[in-house]
Protein backbone atom coordinates (compact mmCIF):
# COMPACT_ATOMS: atom_id res chain seq x y z
CA UNK A 1 0.00 0.00 0.00
CA UNK A 2 1.34 3.17 -0.99
CA UNK A 3 1.55 6.89 0.49
CA UNK A 4 -1.89 7.81 -1.49
CA UNK A 5 -3.75 4.96 -0.90
CA UNK A 6 -2.70 4.85 2.77
CA UNK A 7 -3.46 8.88 3.26
CA UNK A 8 -7.02 8.00 1.78
CA UNK A 9 -7.09 4.53 4.65
CA UNK A 10 -6.50 6.61 7.59
CA UNK A 11 -8.95 9.83 6.85
CA UNK A 12 -11.92 6.57 5.96
CA UNK A 13 -10.97 5.18 9.44
CA UNK A 14 -11.07 8.90 10.42
CA UNK A 15 -14.46 9.61 9.10
CA UNK A 16 -15.80 6.18 10.63
CA UNK A 17 -14.67 6.54 14.39
CA UNK A 18 -15.95 10.45 14.24
CA UNK A 19 -19.41 8.92 13.54
CA UNK A 20 -19.16 6.57 16.02
CA UNK A 21 -18.29 3.26 13.80
CA UNK A 22 -15.44 2.31 16.38
CA UNK A 23 -15.35 -1.05 15.51
CA UNK A 24 -15.00 -0.44 11.60
CA UNK A 25 -12.66 2.39 11.87
CA UNK A 26 -9.99 0.14 13.85
CA UNK A 27 -10.64 -2.76 11.07
CA UNK A 28 -9.67 -0.36 8.66
CA UNK A 29 -6.63 1.06 10.61
CA UNK A 30 -5.47 -2.61 11.89
CA UNK A 31 -5.17 -2.99 7.84
CA UNK A 32 -3.45 0.31 7.12
CA UNK A 33 -0.67 -0.60 9.44
CA UNK A 34 -0.45 -4.29 8.50
CA UNK A 35 0.25 -3.49 4.65
CA UNK A 36 1.33 -0.37 4.25
CA UNK A 37 4.97 0.75 3.25
CA UNK A 38 4.92 3.99 3.95
CA UNK A 39 6.77 4.90 7.04
CA UNK A 40 4.95 8.53 7.85
CA UNK A 41 1.74 6.52 7.61
CA UNK A 42 2.38 3.88 9.45
CA UNK A 43 3.46 6.64 12.58
CA UNK A 44 0.41 8.30 11.81
CA UNK A 45 -1.86 5.08 11.76
CA UNK A 46 -0.46 3.41 14.77
CA UNK A 47 -0.87 6.87 16.65
CA UNK A 48 -4.76 6.61 15.73
CA UNK A 49 -4.89 3.29 16.86
CA UNK A 50 -3.65 3.95 19.77
CA UNK A 51 -5.08 7.22 20.54
CA UNK A 52 -8.46 5.80 20.18
CA UNK A 53 -7.64 2.38 22.53
CA UNK A 54 -6.93 5.10 24.99
CA UNK A 55 -9.45 6.87 24.81
CA UNK A 56 -12.00 4.17 25.02
CA UNK A 57 -9.98 2.35 27.94
CA UNK A 58 -10.39 5.63 29.98
CA UNK A 59 -14.42 6.01 28.15
CA UNK A 60 -14.67 2.14 30.47
CA UNK A 61 -12.80 3.38 33.27
CA UNK A 62 -15.06 6.72 33.40
CA UNK A 63 -18.05 4.41 34.15
CA UNK A 64 -16.12 1.91 36.22
CA UNK A 65 -15.87 -0.86 34.17
CA UNK A 66 -12.39 -1.54 34.85
CA UNK A 67 -11.69 -4.68 32.97
CA UNK A 68 -12.42 -3.34 29.98
CA UNK A 69 -10.49 0.00 31.27
CA UNK A 70 -7.62 -2.12 31.29
CA UNK A 71 -7.88 -4.34 28.20
CA UNK A 72 -7.61 -1.22 25.67
CA UNK A 73 -4.87 0.76 27.07
CA UNK A 74 -3.09 -3.11 27.49
CA UNK A 75 -4.13 -3.56 23.19
CA UNK A 76 -2.64 -0.38 23.01
CA UNK A 77 0.88 -1.46 24.36
CA UNK A 78 0.61 -4.51 22.12
CA UNK A 79 0.68 -2.39 18.66
CA UNK A 80 3.57 -0.67 19.89
CA UNK A 81 5.27 -3.24 20.65
CA UNK A 82 4.21 -5.11 17.43
CA UNK A 83 4.86 -2.56 15.26
CA UNK A 84 6.75 0.59 16.36
CA UNK A 85 8.66 0.14 19.73
CA UNK A 86 11.62 1.67 18.41
CA UNK A 87 10.23 4.77 17.38
CA UNK A 88 7.28 5.55 19.29
CA UNK A 89 8.20 6.12 22.63
CA UNK A 90 5.48 8.65 22.98
CA UNK A 91 2.55 6.43 22.16
CA UNK A 92 4.20 3.72 24.74
CA UNK A 93 4.50 6.32 27.84
CA UNK A 94 0.76 6.85 26.55
CA UNK A 95 -0.43 3.51 27.31
CA UNK A 96 1.51 2.64 30.13
CA UNK A 97 -0.03 5.83 31.87
CA UNK A 98 -3.70 4.43 30.63
CA UNK A 99 -2.57 1.09 32.07
CA UNK A 100 -1.54 2.20 35.30
CA UNK A 101 -4.29 3.98 36.05
CA UNK A 102 -6.39 1.08 35.46
CA UNK A 103 -4.52 -1.23 37.07
CA UNK A 104 -5.02 1.54 40.16
CA UNK A 105 -9.14 1.17 39.80
CA UNK A 106 -8.49 -2.72 40.28
CA UNK A 107 -6.40 -2.29 43.01
CA UNK A 108 -3.53 -3.66 41.50
CA UNK A 109 -1.37 -1.09 43.15
CA UNK A 110 2.32 -2.87 41.98
CA UNK A 111 1.50 -3.29 38.82
CA UNK A 112 0.23 0.65 38.88
CA UNK A 113 3.12 1.69 40.23
CA UNK A 114 5.67 -0.08 37.70
CA UNK A 115 3.31 1.27 34.74
CA UNK A 116 3.85 4.64 35.60
CA UNK A 117 7.48 5.01 36.89
CA UNK A 118 7.84 3.74 32.68
CA UNK A 119 5.38 6.12 31.44
CA UNK A 120 7.05 9.08 33.88
CA UNK A 121 10.68 7.99 32.99
CA UNK A 122 9.95 8.23 29.30
CA UNK A 123 7.97 11.95 29.80
CA UNK A 124 11.13 13.23 31.82
CA UNK A 125 13.76 11.99 28.83
CA UNK A 126 11.44 14.07 26.50
CA UNK A 127 10.33 17.06 28.55
CA UNK A 128 6.82 16.04 28.59
CA UNK A 129 5.13 18.04 30.85
CA UNK A 130 1.33 17.16 30.58
CA UNK A 131 2.13 13.44 30.73
CA UNK A 132 4.55 14.56 33.80
CA UNK A 133 1.50 16.17 35.58
CA UNK A 134 -0.82 12.78 34.66
CA UNK A 135 2.25 10.71 36.26
CA UNK A 136 2.57 12.80 39.32
CA UNK A 137 -1.79 12.55 39.75
CA UNK A 138 -1.68 8.87 39.27
CA UNK A 139 1.39 8.54 41.44
CA UNK A 140 -0.24 10.47 44.31
CA UNK A 141 -3.67 8.30 43.64
CA UNK A 142 -2.18 5.14 43.93
CA UNK A 143 -0.03 6.91 47.38
CA UNK A 144 -3.62 7.38 48.65
CA UNK A 145 -4.96 4.11 47.69
CA UNK A 146 -2.54 2.70 50.16
CA UNK A 147 -3.26 5.26 52.72
CA UNK A 148 -0.09 6.47 52.95
CA UNK A 149 -1.22 10.34 52.82
CA UNK A 150 1.90 11.47 54.38
CA UNK A 151 3.56 10.50 50.09
CA UNK A 152 -0.01 11.84 48.45
CA UNK A 153 -0.18 14.99 49.28
CA UNK A 154 3.85 16.22 48.06
CA UNK A 155 3.07 14.32 44.60
CA UNK A 156 -0.19 16.21 44.40
CA UNK A 157 1.45 19.76 45.06
CA UNK A 158 4.03 18.98 42.64
CA UNK A 159 0.98 17.12 39.86
CA UNK A 160 -0.73 20.83 40.94
CA UNK A 161 2.40 22.98 39.58
CA UNK A 162 3.00 21.66 36.18
CA UNK A 163 -1.04 21.97 35.90
CA UNK A 164 -0.96 25.39 36.65
CA UNK A 165 1.73 25.95 34.69
CA UNK A 166 0.20 24.46 31.36
CA UNK A 167 -3.06 25.45 32.16
CA UNK A 168 -5.06 22.03 32.69
CA UNK A 169 -7.95 23.41 34.92
CA UNK A 170 -9.79 19.87 34.61
CA UNK A 171 -6.40 18.04 36.01
CA UNK A 172 -6.54 20.70 38.83
CA UNK A 173 -10.12 19.64 39.48
CA UNK A 174 -9.26 16.22 39.79
CA UNK A 175 -6.05 17.13 41.92
CA UNK A 176 -8.63 18.73 44.35
CA UNK A 177 -10.59 15.49 44.57
CA UNK A 178 -7.78 13.86 45.40
CA UNK A 179 -6.81 15.41 48.08
CA UNK A 180 -10.15 15.62 49.66
CA UNK A 181 -9.86 11.86 49.65
CA UNK A 182 -7.01 12.02 51.51
CA UNK A 183 -8.67 14.71 54.04
CA UNK A 184 -11.40 11.97 54.61
CA UNK A 185 -9.11 9.41 55.41
CA UNK A 186 -7.93 11.45 57.82
CA UNK A 187 -11.47 12.05 59.21
CA UNK A 188 -11.12 15.95 58.50
CA UNK A 189 -14.22 16.96 56.69
CA UNK A 190 -13.51 20.34 56.81
CA UNK A 191 -10.18 20.54 54.76
CA UNK A 192 -12.15 17.92 52.45
CA UNK A 193 -15.01 20.06 51.59
CA UNK A 194 -12.84 22.69 51.10
CA UNK A 195 -11.13 20.61 47.99
CA UNK A 196 -14.11 19.37 46.93
CA UNK A 197 -15.52 22.92 46.51
CA UNK A 198 -12.80 24.07 44.87
CA UNK A 199 -12.31 20.82 42.96
CA UNK A 200 -16.10 21.84 41.50
CA UNK A 201 -15.41 25.45 40.45
CA UNK A 202 -13.23 24.28 37.96
CA UNK A 203 -15.20 21.58 36.56
CA UNK A 204 -18.21 23.89 36.31
CA UNK A 205 -15.75 26.65 34.70
CA UNK A 206 -14.83 24.34 32.23
CA UNK A 207 -18.52 22.09 31.82
CA UNK A 208 -17.08 19.34 33.01
CA UNK A 209 -20.14 17.58 34.85
CA UNK A 210 -18.67 14.06 35.39
CA UNK A 211 -16.01 15.57 37.51
CA UNK A 212 -19.41 17.74 39.12
CA UNK A 213 -20.95 14.35 39.63
CA UNK A 214 -18.14 12.94 41.76
CA UNK A 215 -17.69 16.03 43.61
CA UNK A 216 -21.46 15.41 44.50
CA UNK A 217 -20.92 11.97 45.55
CA UNK A 218 -18.01 12.60 48.02
CA UNK A 219 -20.20 15.47 49.44
CA UNK A 220 -23.01 13.64 49.75
CA UNK A 221 -21.45 11.50 51.95
CA UNK A 222 -19.61 13.64 54.32
CA UNK A 223 -23.35 15.34 54.69
CA UNK A 224 -24.80 12.12 54.90
CA UNK A 225 -22.40 11.22 58.13
CA UNK A 226 -22.41 14.19 59.56
CA UNK A 227 -26.05 14.23 59.14
CA UNK A 228 -26.86 17.51 58.13
CA UNK A 229 -29.88 16.78 56.32
CA UNK A 230 -30.21 19.89 54.19
CA UNK A 231 -27.00 19.73 52.74
CA UNK A 232 -27.53 15.91 51.96
CA UNK A 233 -30.69 16.66 49.84
CA UNK A 234 -29.00 19.21 47.93
CA UNK A 235 -26.26 16.43 47.13
CA UNK A 236 -28.82 14.16 46.08
CA UNK A 237 -30.93 16.29 43.95
CA UNK A 238 -27.28 17.69 41.89
CA UNK A 239 -26.42 14.19 41.85
CA UNK A 240 -29.21 12.81 40.11
CA UNK A 241 -29.54 16.01 37.73
CA UNK A 242 -26.01 15.26 36.31
CA UNK A 243 -26.99 11.50 35.83
CA UNK A 244 -29.72 12.38 34.10
CA UNK A 245 -27.76 15.17 31.94
CA UNK A 246 -25.17 12.82 30.60
CA UNK A 247 -27.41 9.46 31.05
CA UNK A 248 -25.56 7.71 32.96
CA UNK A 249 -27.57 4.97 33.70
CA UNK A 250 -28.61 1.45 32.35
CA UNK A 251 -31.39 1.73 29.96
CA UNK A 252 -33.01 -1.55 30.98
CA UNK A 253 -33.46 -1.36 34.80
CA UNK A 254 -32.27 2.45 35.02
CA UNK A 255 -29.70 2.10 37.94
CA UNK A 256 -27.18 4.54 37.79
CA UNK A 257 -23.81 3.46 35.85
CA UNK A 258 -20.18 4.53 37.46
CA UNK A 259 -20.94 4.07 40.94
CA UNK A 260 -19.02 1.03 40.86
CA UNK A 261 -16.73 -1.72 39.21
CA UNK A 262 -19.70 -2.93 36.99
CA UNK A 263 -19.60 -4.63 33.71
CA UNK A 264 -20.69 -2.87 30.64
CA UNK A 265 -22.13 -3.17 26.98
CA UNK A 266 -22.57 -0.39 24.41
CA UNK A 267 -24.27 -1.11 21.10
CA UNK A 268 -24.20 -0.11 18.16
CA UNK A 269 -26.42 2.76 18.59
CA UNK A 270 -24.44 3.85 21.62
CA UNK A 271 -27.01 2.83 24.58
CA UNK A 272 -25.21 1.48 27.25
CA UNK A 273 -26.54 -1.14 29.01
CA UNK A 274 -25.43 -3.50 32.14
CA UNK A 275 -23.99 -6.73 30.69
CA UNK A 276 -25.98 -8.90 32.97
CA UNK A 277 -29.21 -6.75 31.56
CA UNK A 278 -28.86 -7.15 27.76
CA UNK A 279 -27.97 -11.20 28.44
CA UNK A 280 -31.31 -11.51 30.12
CA UNK A 281 -33.19 -9.46 27.53
CA UNK A 282 -34.19 -12.08 25.31
CA UNK A 283 -34.50 -9.96 22.30
CA UNK A 284 -32.18 -9.21 19.53
CA UNK A 285 -32.77 -5.33 19.09
CA UNK A 286 -31.66 -2.77 21.05
CA UNK A 287 -34.39 -2.35 24.35
CA UNK A 288 -34.02 1.43 24.52
CA UNK A 289 -34.23 2.11 20.26
CA UNK A 290 -35.34 -0.83 19.03
CA UNK A 291 -32.51 -1.32 16.42
CA UNK A 292 -32.22 -4.50 15.12
CA UNK A 293 -28.27 -5.05 15.60
CA UNK A 294 -27.24 -6.36 18.65
CA UNK A 295 -23.86 -6.58 17.92
CA UNK A 296 -21.81 -5.71 20.46
CA UNK A 297 -19.89 -1.90 20.35
CA UNK A 298 -16.16 -1.13 21.17
CA UNK A 299 -17.04 1.26 23.11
Amino acid sequence: MGQDQTKQQIEKGLKLYQSNQTDKALHVWTKVLEKTSDPGGKFRVLGCLITAHSEMGKYKEMLKDYEKALFFPCKAAELVNDYGKSWSLKYRAMSQYHMSVAYRKLERLPDAMECCEESMKIALQHGDRPLQALCLLNFADIHRCRSDVDKAFPRYESAMCIMTEIGNRLGQSQVYLGVAKCWLLQKDFDKALDSLQRAEELAEGIGNKLCTLKVNCLSEGIFRSRGQQEELREQVVKFLQCVEELELYCGMCGESIGERNQQLQALPCSHIFHLKCLQTNGTKGCPKCCQSSMKPGFV
